[in-house]
């Protein structure tokens, strides 16, 4: 097996991540759009797939 890969997450992070996926999984399976996020949870969740990017070995950019 490959070695793991560990992001820390602050909360505020987390809890955008957790509601996010829901999100996702929820309105999905009902065939409605998926909400809106504001400002500063796109900020957080941008940040941790930048990060996750780096660590699979990517540069960390997104086009």
């Amino acid at each position: 097996m490959d070695d793991p890969i560990e992001l820390r997450l602050d909360l505020a992070t987390a809890e955008d991540l957790r509601i996010a996926l829901y999100d996702l999984g929820e309105h999905q399976a009902a065939g409605r759009p998926i909400p809106h996020m504001d400002t500063e949870t796109s900020r957080r969740l941008g940040a941790l797939l930048r990060d996750l990017d780096i660590r699979l070995g990517g540069t960390g950019r997104f086009a």
